[in-house]
């Protein structure tokens, strides 16, 4: 990997070559572990011609306490062909799919990366794939194959939000092959004519970004793998100041007699104030579900089973000074299982380079439940830091 590095930038200096990185250190303060001090950093490189463009992003993370959070991640490395009506890409790439603000049901390309933040839907692992996309207008059709399946690493015991009871085995275990290719069709569909509105359709064969994790001995959990049909639904439609969206799922399992069928269902509205006390304020709520088609299957296996009969609350506060400042403010309320997630975070750019921010996060749980939040207990952690964009 590391020679096809090499010839990658040599072959990318004899192009237009762009940069984007950000380095900063955070200190993180838990109430039920050892606190520790984060140094992470990551860097994006884009070269253009005029056949295609090149783009390759890495990511590192080092903590001073926690040696399972050290790592260094070529997270993104594909080439781009555009074409008049279609575009190409292969290789390594990070896709967003999704329309809601507390969890994405529609976000099924990468794993996460859960040694940074288990909490963070934004904390993503690159996939390996080819997709092709033709474009009509503003509408489009993609069509794209993931070749390999990504190792998820773990936190383990002992350390700040560890989400597994026993020592994790981190070689996965698969239902095929981990290269069997997983197949998807993206339709985008954008109309200006009654309402404002956008609507994708997805739909997949393969392997299912949810996993399970099962014994291999009395201490150990491996995690495993296994493949799907899935159809995802997700639209929003602009009404003035507000946006409704929803997000579904059908998901049938094919391979593995385990896992039960499964239907995720969540709706949302999203609400704009503008100058109010000079400031913007978004408003939000969202409502998740999720539905076994057989109750006697495994249940509470992954972390998209947190969103199953939940509330979510937030609002963010743009205050439009010349930092950019914002805060944020959520909570994640299950309806009848006695479980919330609180979040906090507020941003705010100053010397033009250099960003500070600050995270609180706390979990309030139910062990009776077994439920995947139960794992993390009662706790929290606070977050301040610095970062250095150039």
């Amino acid at each position: 990997m590391r020679y096809f590095i090499v010839l990658f930038l040599l072959f990318g200096s004899l192009m237009a070559f762009e940069q984007k990185s950000e380095l900063g250190v955070e200190g993180k303060g838990y109430s039920q572990y050892v606190n520790e001090v984060v140094v992470e950093g990551k860097s994006e490189l884009k070269f253009d011609n005029e056949y295609f463009t090149t783009k390759m992003a890495l990511a590192f993370l080092y903590s001073n306490e926690y040696r399972e959070r050290r790592y260094l991640l070529l997270n993104e490395l594909y080439i781009t062909k555009e074409f008049k009506e279609y575009t190409l890409s292969i290789g390594k790439e990070i896709k967003y799919w999704g329309e809601l603000e507390g969890y994405n049901i529609a976000d099924i390309y990468n794993q996460k990366n859960y040694l940074k933040d288990p909490f963070d839907k934004d904390a993503k692992l690159g996939t390996f794939g080819v997709n092709i996309s033709r474009y009509f207008d503003e509408n489009s059709l993609e069509f794209g194959v993931k070749f390999y399946e990504e190792d998820s690493k773990y936190p383990q015991n002992k350390t700040p939000f560890a989400p597994l009871p026993l020592e994790y085995d981190k070689n996965l275990q698969t239902s095929n092959e981990r290269y069997s290719p997983t197949l998807y069709l993206k339709v985008n569909l954008v109309s200006d004519e009654i309402l404002d509105s956008e609507t994708s359709i997805i739909l997949l064969r393969g392997y299912d970004t949810k996993r399970y994790f099962s014994a291999t001995s009395a201490t150990t959990l491996a995690q495993y793998a296994y493949r799907v049909n899935k159809a995802v639904f997700l639209s929003h439609i602009i009404l003035d100041d507000t946006i409704l969206k929803t997000e579904m799922a059908y998901t049938e399992v094919i391979e593995d007699k385990q896992v039960s069928d499964y239907t995720q269902l969540s709706f949302g509205i999203e609400h704009s104030l503008y100058d109010i006390f000079a400031s913007d304020i978004t408003l939000y709520g969202e409502y998740y579900r999720y539905l076994y088609s057989d109750a006697s299957k495994r249940k509470n296996v992954d972390i998209s089973e947190l969103y199953d009969n939940d509330i979510f609350i937030a609002f963010r506060v743009n205050f439009n000074d010349v930092g950019s400042s914002d805060l944020k403010l959520g909570v994640l309320e299950d309806i009848f299982k006695d479980e919330r997630v609180f979040k906090a975070d507020f941003h705010s750019r100053f010397f033009k380079d250099f960003v500070v921010h600050g995270e609180f996060l706390q979990i309030l749980s139910n062990a009776k439940y077994k439920t995947p939040i139960s794992q993390f207990d009662n706790s929290s952690r606070f977050t301040l830091g610095l970062a250095y964009t150039f």
